[in-house]
């Protein structure tokens, strides 16, 4: 018999019918997010540290005449939940009033999305060790040092309020993410991989590209000077630069002249910005990758496209500037597919790799920061493999570098596309190829490994 999710929709509708039933506001919410979290470090070859946690927070919103109040709290007793009610209807009392607030939305019709799977629900530490030790075994047989973090949970989240708002979304998450050293520190090779299903994640196929990155990248002397280089940037890279992007999508920075997308007395959709063969989009929905049907304000979330063959079809917008623009609100993608417009036109990195005459092979990007918003230009440290490409083939590692560039120069420089794979992402379901692009510009070389 499966598992059940850590908070079933009847425990959802209970709790959520106890809270408001405290409530002397007309407009309350609650959010409550049930979570069921496990992990397993390793390091220096072996496991380190291994836990589980279970957890329920939940929250309350009042809202009165403009002002609201937001309490949380980790409890599910009745009478604890009426007093989170009656402390932010007090803390509302007390708040200024924010012009902005929009009245509560009442029911909505959300996608059906599995994104919850049940034997990922029922891993336990035998599973976490398995996966630890394939990693750990690759490590072994190739003379390295492995380190790394295998996660994964089991949520559910819930939305509601009293104007018979009620979203519930259930689903599953795992990851696992490992580095390989040489023994004497001088190369560094890395892999990562997330899905809602643990089974999708093959720990010994993660660790051999970490290892063979680690073994490539031993003793790199050479040094490339600043300048602008074509690159080849693995899907991990580019996924590192996009979130920057994906992050700048928004109607109200743009029509305030405060954005890459900015244009005069509005923003740039419509026009064509990037190299027609790109398509980034969102679907929750999405069989292989499915994410939440339902926005932090209990808005749908329905398939969209942001970027179609390289035009900017769609930003994002709030209730509230979507309704004083006179416009339908739009919320914000959790989830993200770059891909080819023309699936026919993606190539695996080895193709990509040869057809370069002479580039920058980055496994992925770190320490990553804005510098310039209206830009979009970014700055940030090549990692754990990169290599000089010389007539087509890998030709030696080099020193890692400093990059200063912008995720939308990226996409306009196209010079190749890959196929799409999920990576591993801080909570956005991210499924991105490897680009090659030209005129990526590089401004110092770091030392570090």
């Amino acid at each position: 018999m499966s598992l059940p999710p850590p908070l079933k929709p009847d425990e959802a509708k209970a709790l959520v019918k106890a809270a408001l039933a405290a409530a002397t506001f007309q407009d309350v919410s609650v959010r409550v997010t049930a979570r069921h979290a496990a992990h397993m470090r390793f390091a220096a070859g072996a496991p380190t540290t291994s836990g589980e946690a279970q957890r329920v927070e939940v929250s309350i919103t009042a809202t009165r005449e403009g002002r609201a109040g937001t309490v949380s709290g980790t409890t599910r007793d009745p009478a604890a939940l009426a007093q989170l009610v009656r402390d932010a209807e007090a803390l509302a009392a007390l708040a200024p009033v924010d012009p902005e607030i929009e009245p509560p939305l009442g029911p909505q019709t959300y996608a059906k999305v599995s994104a919850r799977d049940a034997k990922t629900a029922e891993v336990g530490p035998e599973g976490r060790t398995e996966l630890v030790a394939r990693a750990l075994k690759v490590a072994r047989e190739s003379k390295l040092v492995a380190s790394g973090l295998v996660e994964h949970e089991d949520s559910a989240t819930v939305l509601a309020n009293r104007a018979g708002l009620f979203a519930y979304h259930a689903a599953t998450s795992a990851s696992l993410t490992t580095t390989m050293r040489t023994p004497d520190g001088t190369g560094s090779g890395w892999a990562g991989a997330s899905s809602f299903r643990l089974a999708d994640i093959d720990a010994s196929a993660l660790a051999r590209r970490a290892a063979d990155k680690a073994t490539m990248s031993a003793g790199a002397a050479e040094a490339l000077g600043p300048g602008a280089y074509t690159v080849v940037l693995e899907a991990q890279a580019v996924a590192d630069l996009l979130s920057f992007l994906v992050s700048a999508l928004g109607a109200r920075a743009a029509d305030e002249g405060r954005s890459f997308f900015s244009r005069p007395g509005g923003n740039a959709i419509g026009e064509a910005l990037f190299d027609p063969r790109i398509v980034l989009r969102s679907d929750p929905t999405d069989a292989n990758n499915p994410s939440t049907p339902f926005a932090a304000d209990g808005l749908p979330l329905q398939p969209i496209r942001w970027i179609d063959r390289g035009v900017l079809k769609a930003l994002s917008s709030t209730r509230f500037w979507a309704k004083k623009q006179g416009k339908p609100p739009v919320p914000g993608p959790r989830s993200i597919f770059l891909e080819a417009a023309d699936p026919a036109e993606a190539k695996d990195l080895v193709e990509l790799v040869r057809g370069v005459e002479r580039g920058v092979l980055v496994t992925r990007l770190w320490y990553n920061r804005m510098l310039e918003p209206r830009q979009i230009l970014a700055t940030g440290l090549t990692r754990d493999g990169t290599f000089l490409i010389e007539k087509g083939k890998i030709a030696r590692p080099i020193k890692n570098l400093r990059y200063n560039e912008s995720p939308a120069a990226l996409l306009k420089n196209l010079a190749a596309i890959g196929r799409p794979e999920r990576v591993a992402g801080d909570g956005m379901v991210t499924v991105v190829p490897p680009l090659v692009a030209r005129e990526f510009h590089f401004a110092s070389v770091s030392d570090a490994v």
